[in-house]
């Protein structure tokens, strides 16, 4: 997408957004664009110093169905007192609008959710890059997943509820959840016939793991180091766009992926697996056979990105595709695969 065009659509979706004020009885609200990612976040100032994230959800990747389980989610999770933004309904006591958007036939899902003031953990590590700041974040994002999988452990979806799911068939099946990425172009024909024995390794072991409620449940699936705010005395999980069904493993192996060693000048990722497993096991007694899993999930965590990266040109990161790829030869070599 060219500049005309990338703002051209950032115009049209930040009208979009003033129109769907009036559904949260805000009209005309101050409103600014926070970020434009997946999904496009605007902060919406409230009055009385109240503010608020109003999110326009990309089209085709949940229905209104799976957006609305979202909330039901995480109104669970925050009833078992883990820290979650709160979901804002609209005035007529729906969790979501759908909008036009301007000069289209286009509409979007939009929700609001309460703002939360922090700073996200990926910002402390950037201030003080040392091993005990390292340490620190990831004991704390470790405590903070266990929660997550304590709270999910004893909970039973209800009638209706419906997300996707990080399972053997959503991770490497024929169609993955995020893309075939051993059919990524810009490598070799060899490294895509490497890439696919490896799926079919992988999906093989995946297909084995049980979805007991000790080890599968509804996950994040996106906690990284990002999409964690310290938030005065607490921590706040953000950003709920990829949470569906899949093993806690995954969501442990999120969380440590941005600190492989390959991405660092210096290993660091022995300290930050470490704390995370340590802070997490303290959590959850007897969660050996989840943390065992991690490595299995960081390679597929690699995998997927793959496509991931390929499919959104706009990110501007395909230089780093053939790179990656090594890393996941090596990941494999390592797990025997």
């Amino acid at each position: 997408m060219d500049e005309a065009a990338r703002k051209a659509r950032e115009e049209a979706l930040t009208a979009l957004a003033r129109n769907a004020l009036r559904h949260w009885g805000v009209e005309g609200a101050p409103l600014a664009l926070h970020l434009q990612s997946e999904n496009t976040v605007f902060r919406v100032e409230g009055g009385n110093g109240s503010a608020f994230a109003l999110r326009v959800h990309r089209p085709g990747y949940h229905d209104l169905g799976e957006l609305e389980s979202e909330h039901v989610w995480t109104r669970a999770l925050a009833a078992a007192g883990i820290a979650v933004p709160n979901a804002v309904d609209t005035v007529t006591g729906d969790p979501y609008a759908t909008v036009p958007l301007p000069g289209s036939d286009e509409t979007r899902h939009v929700g609001m959710v309460e703002w939360i003031d922090g700073k996200p953990i990926h910002e402390f590590l950037r201030e003080r890059d040392d091993e005990a700041e390292l340490a620190k974040c990831h004991a704390e994002l470790g405590a903070v997943i266990a929660d997550f999988h304590d709270a999910t452990s004893r909970w039973s979806p209800p009638p209706g509820f419906r997300r996707h799911a990080w399972d053997a068939d959503g991770l490497a099946g024929e169609r993955p959840f995020w893309g075939r990425f051993w059919e990524i172009a810009g490598v070799s024909d060899a490294d895509r016939a490497r890439l696919l024995a490896i799926r079919n390794a992988v999906l093989d072991r995946l297909s084995e793991f049980p979805r007991t409620p000790e080890r599968y449940g509804v996950i994040h699936a996106d906690l990284n180091v990002g999409n964690v705010l310290r938030a005065g005395d607490r921590l706040v999980a953000i950003d709920f766009d990829d949470a569906g069904f899949g093993w806690y493993g995954f969501d442990l192996a999120v969380a440590l992926w941005q600190q492989l060693d390959f991405l660092h000048r210096r290993p660091r990722f022995a300290v930050a697996r470490d704390a995370l497993f340590a802070a997490y096991a303290a959590r959850r007694p007897g969660s050996d056979e989840v943390l065992q899993t991690v490595p299995l999930f960081l390679l597929m965590r690699t995998l997927m990105l793959l496509r991931w990266i390929e499919d959104r040109p706009e990110v501007g990161r395909a230089e780093t595709i053939p790179g990656f790829v090594q890393v996941a030869f090596g990941q494999a070599e390592e797990l025997g695969i």
